[in-house]
This record gives C-alpha cells, structure tokens and sequence, in this order.
C-alpha cells in the first residue's frame, strides 16, 4: 500500500479535542447520509467493500481513539483505508494522526502513490478551523496567515524549529493588489492545509523578515520560498536545502496546476516522514496480529502436500463411494 496523505500535528491541551473529533467525523458522515454514531467503537459493514471501525480505550490518563474507514476490494490507485487517530491527554498536548493509503503497486515502505494530489480531508480541515494545533512549534491553520512586524520573532522560532516535520512557507505579494494576492495565496496552498504552514509578507514585513534572516536566506519579491525544518542561519549550504519559486514560473502557471503541484511534492515528502516513535507503538498495540511470514521454499512444500491430500480425498470417493453409501444405510437400519 502506498501513503497518498499523511499529517501528524501534535494539540494544544485544554481542548476537548476527542469530542471535536467525534462531532467532524459525524458531520461528515452525516453529509455522506451514513447514519452511524462516529463516538460508538465497533464494526459497522456500510456495503460488501466498505468497512467501518472504530476503536476508543484509556490510555495512562489520556484517552486513544481511531476512526478508521476501509474498502477491501479497492483496486490499484483507489483510496484503500482512511484513518483518523487520536490521543487526548487532560493536562497535556495531544495528538492528531490523519492517513490516507492506496492500493498501489509500490514496494518501498511509506512512498506516495503514482504522482498523485489525493485532497485533503474536509473532517482535517475543519478540525484545524477550530482547534489549536501546531506541527513542533509552529502554528497550523486551515489557510494562509498574515505576517505583522511583531510576529517576527516568533516566525523565526518557526524556522529554526528542528522538531517541525513540515515546511513553512513564506509568499511575497510583490506588486499584487492585496485581495487580488491573498485569493491566489489560498488558492495555490488548498492541497497544503494540515502538511505545512503558510504566511503572506507584504512590503514591509517582508523587508523586515529578510533583515532578520539575512540575505542567503531571503525571499526575493513576488516570490515563494519554502524553508524544510531546522533553519540554520549560519550555515553557509543552509540555504540550497529552502527552494525559492521564481516570478516567472508563478507568472507562467495556471493557479490550479501551480496548487497540484506544491500539493504532489509536499505529499510525497511527507510520506517519508516517519511517524514518532511513541504513536506508531500506540497504534501497533491495537493492530491485528499478522500472520507469521512462510518462506517461498515452505509454502511450495505445503502447498504439494496439500494437493497431494487432494488428490487422495478425490482418489478414494471414486473408488469406493458405494461402500461408503452402503455403510451408512446399514447403520440407519440397524438402528431402527
């Protein structure tokens, strides 16, 4: 199977983050005309190929729930499983871990499926609308945000930020009217909303931000720059890690083509993002137990044995069908 979408955010604690989850699932599912209680754990068969679980246990003193939804007879390119897992904690941060795979033929372990925009779920992106999440510590939010003189010092903690697993990106306005750049800003960072953050410099703030990360790190006007995790200022080969998105290519794409394509890239990184450590041995605990793997060599042994047997069972019925027949008639009469 193959990610085509992955976001892990870590949420702000004193939210009731697992009942906002269970409310957006429901929304949703009630948009779907799927009357099914997205808070009751069990197994819920929609149709032959559309199978519904969900799982809710304590965990310490937090609380572990998965909504996951699957299609067993998915077939190559289709959305295979959908999960929505989370962790809440009374006092502390919990954690929000959205998935998407596919049935895709690929071999390597977390690789994005066939160059593919899979859309972000509606139930993440109305989540992020009303709860406070970060990625590390850098806010999330479902669009674009806004750049003011006093949000640069925290900007930069966002940059250098090395447990960040997603990008930031900063856009310059350039010469753009401001609606008019703010409406392409959202439009070209849709498929983004839960993988990275982005934040709109116009004239001033922009100058301000490029004195403060200095020039090798800087966003040229009218660009977008995008800067991975662990911005390090005094690196001299920092800044060929941070791709800049030229004028000319932006003046040069159609604005949906331009969205799908900062979407594929950024789905693709995020597929090779390994989950923390801690989540991934949370959710194992829950997994059905695989089957043990047999080696090629012994399932050919087993699988000759077994139609051996075969053979044999068939052998003998048509040997001695009659006998068998007739054994059974005399005990039927003797017995009565």
């Amino acid at each position: 199977m193959a990610v085509g979408f992955r976001s892990f955010l870590r949420l702000a604690p004193g939210q009731d983050l697992l009942g906002t989850v269970v409310e957006h699932l429901g929304r949703w599912l009630a948009t779907k005309e799927i009357h099914l209680d997205a808070g009751r754990p069990g197994n819920y068969l929609l149709d032959h190929d559309d199978l519904v679980t969900i799982l809710r246990d304590s965990s310490g003193a937090g609380e572990f729930y998965q909504w996951r939804r699957q299609h067993p007879d998915a077939q190559p390119r289709d959305v295979w499983r959908t999960t929505f897992t989370v962790l809440e904690h009374p006092t502390g941060p919990g954690w929000l871990w959205t998935e998407i795979e596919t049935r895709d033929d690929v071999t390597a372990i977390g690789e994005a499926p066939y160059n593919r925009c899979m859309s972000v779920p509606s139930v993440l992106r109305g989540l992020l609308g009303e709860l406070t999440a970060t990625d590390g510590r850098t806010e999330m939010a479902p669009g674009p945000q806004w750049v003011t003189t006093n949000h640069l010092p925290d900007l930069m903690d966002y940059l250098a930020d090395e447990t960040r697993r997603g990008p930031v990106y900063m856009i310059s306005q350039g010469l753009r009217p401001q609606d008019e750049f703010d409406r392409w800003a959202r439009e070209i960072t849709w498929h983004l909303v839960g993988l990275g953050s982005a934040f709109l410099l116009d004239e001033t703030v922009e100058a301000g931000f490029n004195e403060m990360v200095g020039r090798p790190h800087a966003v040229p006007p009218g660009t977008m720059r995008t800067y991975l995790p662990d911005v390090n200022l005094d690196s001299l080969e920092d800044p060929l890690r941070h791709k800049i998105l030229g004028r000319s290519r932006i003046l040069a794409t159609d604005t949906r083509r331009l969205a799908r394509m900062l979407g594929r890239a950024e789905r693709d990184r995020a597929a090779r993002v390994a989950i923390p450590v801690e989540a991934r041995e949370l959710v194992r605990a829950y997994e059905p137990t695989p089957m043990p793997a047999v080696p090629g060599r012994e399932q050919h042994r087993l699988l000759l044995e077994l139609q051996a047997e075969n053979d044999r069972l068939r052998e003998a019925l048509r040997t001695r069908p009659r006998l068998h027949v007739a054994g059974r008639q005399e005990e039927q009469l003797n017995a009565s």
